[in-house]
């Protein structure tokens, strides 16, 4: 009978343990995953919690800290190509192709979710690009980029991009363009008398 007693007691010690690892052993949760801002295009529409095969390839690993929280995250903008934006402790980067990143601020700053569903969803913003030549002949680069954010606001961004310094040699040379914020009222206003002059 003794012997009964401590079968069965050991079944059930061991399934508890069993219960243990397999809770272990749980589907890892979006929020746990560092995800490189860097991946190639074939990587970027792929969810990678419910793919897990992909990650290694994609240079997703599993963070097992509450560090994660820090972890960059991104998402792309629908235009111009290859643009982004990267949450950061807290901050928002706007990156353009061969260009510093350029931080966003104000609310937008808590309206943009990036979560693994928001991560695959890209974000229908608005481009705007001039082309203005002066009368001394300088030409002025300027755009206005109008984000939309899950709480359904949009917020408008302007810059200007200023004429590359130095010789052929030195500018090839440079890690990224320095693009500068202007306000959106001095954009419109260098449209609206661009546009009249024509």
């Amino acid at each position: 009978m003794k012997n009964h007693i401590l079968f069965a007691s050991s079944i059930a010690f061991l399934s508890f343990l069993a219960g243990c690892g397999g809770s272990s052993k749980a589907t890892v949760s979006a929020e746990n995953l560092e995800i490189p801002t860097n991946m190639p295009p074939i990587c970027r529409d792929i969810d990678f919690v419910a793919q897990p095969d992909m990650r290694e390839m994609c240079g997703v690993r599993v963070s097992h800290s509450k560090a994660y929280k820090n972890i960059p995250q991104q998402r792309y903008l629908i235009k111009p190509a290859e643009t982004s934006i990267v949450k950061t402790n807290g901050k928002l980067e706007l990156r353009l192709q061969n260009a510093l990143p350029l931080y966003l601020t104000g609310p937008i700053v808590d309206e943009l979710q990036f979560n693994q569903d928001k991560r695959l969803e890209k974000i229908r913003n608005s481009y705007d690009y001039h082309e203005i030549y002066t009368k001394n002949s300088g030409r002025i680069r300027i755009f206005k980029m109008g984000i939309p954010t899950d709480e359904g606001n949009i917020y408008n961004f302007c810059y200007n991009i200023p004429e590359k310094k130095g010789n052929a040699r030195t500018r090839s040379v440079a890690m990224g363009s320095k693009i500068e914020e202007m306000s959106c009222e001095d954009f419109d206003r260098l449209v609206a008398e661009n546009t009249k002059k024509k």
